[in-house]
């Protein structure tokens, strides 16, 4: 099932010729779980590769590119590759029918990986790990609050799968709230997030949670993307990356990108 677009991410390489199209798959199954989950609606679909349909999918303003089986009865969401060229299929697809992503890669990304080092917020998992996902949002704003469950959701699968030994989630509050999350330790952080999730209020606040608070400001205002935004951090992999969120499928995609990455550095 589909809920506000955190489908579980299927990353599927695509063996052989990519020109092969089908018929377009049946869209009234999506169209129904769509919109029986309040969580958007299909927009367009256009030929996708070697017999999958491409569906632009839209949810709050915002959009995202997935891919329905030719039966219609599965959702393929995240990265497709082809394997002959090593193209990023999904990456292309969503520039000609959303618009260009303004992904940061490489020198740029790993400066603002360095930037966000010093921002203050609640690390899960490893914290002496060398690789690290760090997710900036303002839990105050539905956009931030929407990331912020999805992360500490993502999290706890994390912890599960073992995942979380070899990296670490760096979670970044700024905004109105965020004086009152960083009050605390590390562990009273997580609690406090975890208020706000449930609409409640996170607590007292300290002159030190105040300074925190300030110093994410200053630093956020020196790093060339606004939240919120996403950083992958692997130097173990030789990644790094910096996306900006405009959809809850995006957080998904990535993390469960960061998560397949973290599994093969083990």
């Amino acid at each position: 099932m589909i809920k506000r677009w955190r489908s579980t991410l299927l990353i599927v390489v695509l063996l052989g010729s990519m020109a092969t199209q089908a018929i377009a798959a049946p869209t009234g199954l999506l169209a129904h779980v769509l919109a029986s989950h309040h969580a958007g609606k299909i927009i367009r679909t256009f030929p996708g590769p070697d017999g999958l349909t491409g569906i632009v999918m839209e949810y709050n303003g915002s959009k995202a590119i997935a891919y329905l089986t030719p039966n219609g009865k599965y959702l393929i969401s995240g990265l497709v590759a082809n394997l002959e060229t090593g193209a990023n299929v999904t990456a292309g697809y969503g520039i000609k029918y959303i618009g260009k992503i303004n992904l940061v890669k490489g020198p740029a990304a790993s400066k603002i990986a360095f930037q966000c080092a010093s921002l203050s917020g609640i690390t899960v998992g490893n914290k002496g790990a060398a690789n690290v996902m760090i997710a900036v949002f303002n839990p105050s704003t539905p956009m931030g609050h929407k990331v912020m469950a999805v992360m500490m959701g993502e999290a706890g699968q994390m912890a599960k799968k073992g995942t979380l030994h070899v990296m670490a989630l760096r979670l970044v509050p700024y905004g109105p709230l965020a004086p009152a999350i960083l009050s605390a330790g590390n562990a009273g952080r997580e609690q406090r997030l975890a208020s706000v999730l449930k609409h409640k209020s996170p607590g007292y606040v300290t002159t030190m949670g105040t300074r925190f608070a300030q110093r994410n400001n200053v630093v956020l205002g020196n790093i060339p993307m606004k939240p919120p935004f996403l950083v992958i951090y692997f130097p173990q992999a030789g990644l790094s990356a910096a996306v900006p969120v405009r959809s809850l499928m995006r957080v998904a995609s990535t993390v469960k990108s960061a998560e397949v990455i973290a599994g093969n550095v083990q």
